[in-house]
């Protein structure tokens, strides 16, 4: 077993271990005041390991209570008196993350096992299809974002505010992973697949580098009112 393997392995471990202590802080009554983020806290620490694991018990973890013991609206508001401006854009960036995340991670496992490729290479069918289930799976996350947030908006004006808010965030997101692929891609000669730690490592480390470039446009998205900060 090679460095690489190990270190791998490492981390791919310390995903695993930061999204079990995520999910069993959240279950055992420390729920989110916008449930979505019960979903999106995990998935981030997933890829994100010990950098989520940080930010959710410094800035995201919730007063141990009984779930629903207080609206989700009235939660939001107050989390949001207590955190500064970058946490709500960080948080709102893991809650696209979270989505973009759980996307990329089904489809890679499906291009696998389909041996999917286009143009005779899997790295193109990963950038087309990653982003066809990103777009699925972030417009799910949005929507169950502004639901709690607007209950008076009908289904149809949600559907167009989590798409117009959904749309550019993650397509930065997908942008800053697809970019780090393409040089691992050129880095291993194409030779790595899904069946490899070091893939999945590099996976790691492509969507945190997504979670990072979506964050200067969720700054302007919330900036222009476009769309509404997680504060949890």
């Amino acid at each position: 077993m090679s460095v690489l393997q190990i270190v791998s392995w490492v981390f791919l471990a310390m995903g695993l271990l930061s999204t079990v202590i995520v999910y069993v802080d959240i279950n055992m009554g420390r729920y989110q005041g916008m449930p979505i983020m019960n979903i999106c806290w995990p998935i981030t620490a997933l890829y994100s390991g010990p950098l989520a694991l940080f930010m959710y018990f410094k800035y995201g973890r919730s007063r141990k209570e009984k779930k629903h013991k207080h609206s989700d609206h009235a939660h939001l508001k107050n989390g949001a008196k207590t955190k500064p401006a970058w946490v709500h854009i960080y948080i709102s960036s893991t809650h696209c993350g979270a989505g973009c995340g759980l996307a990329d991670i089904v489809s890679e496992v499906m291009i696998y096992w389909a041996a999917i490729t286009i143009l005779g290479h899997t790295i193109w069918a990963s950038y087309f299809i990653d982003y066809g289930f990103a777009f699925i799976f972030g417009f799910i996350f949005q929507y169950f974002n502004i639901a709690p947030m607007k209950p008076n908006l009908s289904t149809w004006q949600i559907t167009k505010d989590a798409v117009k808010a959904d749309v550019l965030s993650l397509t930065s997101f997908q942008l800053g992973m697809y970019g780090w692929l393409l040089a691992v891609h050129f880095i291993f000669n194409g030779a790595l697949n899904a069946s490899s730690p070091i893939y999945w490592f590099m996976m790691q480390i492509g969507l945190t580098i997504g979670l990072l470039a979506t964050y200067p446009v969720n700054y302007w998205l919330i900036k222009t009112n476009i769309k509404q900060p997680c504060a949890h």
